[in-house]
C-alpha cells in the first residue's frame, strides 16, 4: 500500500545514476544496426514510409529473436464480446513472455490488443445496390473511384461479419504483444517503432465479389517490370493521407490495375496509382 506524500521518507542528495557507460551503449546500438542492415530485409522485416522511423514488422521481430537468444512464452489471452453494440464489438488483449534460450528466464513481457472497432475491421465497403434498405446513402461516408466504365461510388456501413474476424483479431493481437515485447528487450525502439506496424497487412487483395478465376495475372510485357520500394511506400502514405482504410485501397488498386498484389506492378501502374492518388481521382465525402 502506497504511503501518504507527508510520511514517505525523504533522501536528501541522493539520484538515479547511470549503470552503463557511454562506449558499452554505442557498441551495442552499433552491432543492432549492423545486424538490420546485413540481415533484415526492408518490405519483410520492416517498412519505411516517407521520412518516418522504420516500422518493425513480425517477421523481423522472430528475427531479433533468433540473434538474441528468446523465444515467446506461452501467451496469456483476454477475451471481451458485447452484443449489444452495433456492430459487435469483440476484443482480445494478449500478453507474451520472452524467454532467455539459456536460462529459461523471462526477460520482457509485451502486451498486445486488437478489437473489431478498429477502423479496418469495423466498416465495409459497399456499392449502392448492396446497401441494406434501413441505411439512406445521405447519411454514410462515400468514396468515389475511377474504374473501367468511369466513376462509381461506394459507401461505408457497419461491419455486420464481425464474428468472421474473430481469428483475425486473435492473431492481430498477438503479433502486436510480441512486437511490444521484442521492442522493449531487445532495447530497439532506438530503430524502429510499432505505431504503424499494421501496414503490412495492407496488402492489396481481390474483392471477394469477384471470382478468383476472372482474376488478372501480371502481364511484364510492357514497362519495367518491379515496382520500386520507394513507389510502394509512397502509394501506402498517399492512401493513408487520404484516410483510406485497407479495404478501400484494396478495392482501388484492383479497379485501377486489375492486380491483387502490389508487387506484381510494374514501374508505370505503380507511377498511374501515385498520379491517381495525388490528382484526387479517388476521394471520400
Amino acid at each position: 500500500m502506497a504511503l501518504p506524500e507527508r510520511q514517505l521518507p525523504r533522501a536528501y542528495g541522493a539520484g538515479v545514476n547511470m549503470v552503463m557507460d557511454f562506449s558499452a551503449l554505442r557498441q551495442r546500438l552499433e552491432e543492432l544496426r549492423q545486424f538490420v542492415k546485413e540481415y533484415m530485409v526492408p518490405g519483410e522485416d520492416y517498412g519505411i514510409i516517407g521520412d518516418s522511423k522504420p516500422t518493425l514488422f513480425k517477421p523481423g521481430a522472430e528475427k531479433l529473436c533468433d540473434v538474441y537468444g528468446l523465444s515467446a512464452g506461452e501467451a496469456h489471452i483476454e477475451f471481451t464480446r458485447d452484443d449489444t453494440k452495433n456492430p459487435i464489438y469483440i476484443s482480445y488483449r494478449v500478453s507474451l513472455p520472452l524467454i532467455s534460450r539459456i536460462d529459461g528466464k523471462i526477460i520482457m513481457v509485451g502486451v498486445g490488443s486488437a478489437n473489431s472497432w478498429e477502423k479496418k475491421y469495423r466498416w465495409r465497403w459497399v456499392t449502392e445496390r448492396e446497401l441494406p434498405p434501413d441505411l439512406p446513402k445521405e447519411t454514410l461516408k462515400q468514396a468515389t473511384f475511377d474504374g473501367r466504365y468511369g466513376s462509381y461510388i461506394k459507401y461505408r456501413i457497419p461491419n455486420d461479419e464481425i464474428d468472421d474476424l474473430d481469428n483475425t483479431l486473435l492473431k492481430m493481437a498477438k503479433k502486436r504483444a510480441l512486437i511490444d515485447a521484442v521492442l522493449s528487450a531487445t532495447r530497439s525502439s532506438a530503430l524502429f517503432t510499432q505505431d504503424i506496424e499494421d501496414l503490412e497487412d495492407l496488402t492489396i487483395r481481390q474483392p471477394e465479389s469477384v471470382d478468383r478465376r476472372q482474376r488478372t495475372q501480371p502481364d511484364r510485357s510492357t514497362g519495367s517490370p518491379d515496382i520500386s520500394q520507394a513507389q510502394k511506400n509512397l502509394i501506402l502514405r498517399k492512401a493513408q493521407e487520404r484516410g483510406m482504410d485497407a479495404e478501400a485501397l484494396n478495392a482501388f488498386v484492383y479497379q485501377a490495375t486489375g492486380k491483387d498484389e502490389l508487387d506484381l506492378l510494374t514501374k508505370q501502374e505503380a507511377s498511374k496509382l501515385i498520379d491517381l492518388l495525388t490528382s484526387g481521382k479517388t476521394r471520400e465525402r
